[in-house]
């Protein structure tokens, strides 16, 4: 663990396919849960193939293959419009609140994740 401690670990849900890729191809998957708080608060979810993860707050291992995750908070100065939306890294004084309970991942690397 780089980023700090992180004391729940969430639920992981992850495609059997994607799982065998990443088996096959040797790679470790990358999740990228983030909360985006502007005017109204948004959750954006990427993951990807990766050789290596050097910052990352969850490191598990699902069927045989490594799972590093990586939780950020961003605001936003701006509610879209003219001025669109410059994002900028939002301090959390106890980031494990707002850690998710749950990833889900699908085949093509989509996927979400939530609280309850």
């Amino acid at each position: 663990m780089v980023a700090g401690v992180l004391l729940r670990r969430p639920k992981l849900d992850i495609d059997l396919k994607l799982l065998e890729r990443a088996k096959r191809e040797g790679k470790a998957i990358a999740l990228y849960p983030t909360l985006k708080f502007s005017c109204l608060i948004a959750k954006r979810f990427r993951a990807k193939l990766v050789e290596n993860v050097e910052d990352y707050d969850v490191e598990e291992e699902v069927d045989g293959v490594k799972v590093f995750i990586k939780f950020r908070a961003v605001g936003s100065r701006f509610c879209g419009g003219e001025k669109g939306f410059e994002d900028f890294e939002f301090p959390i004084k106890e980031p494990e609140r707002f850690f998710p309970k749950w990833i889900k991942v699908r085949e093509d690397l989509s996927g979400e994740f939530g609280y309850l």
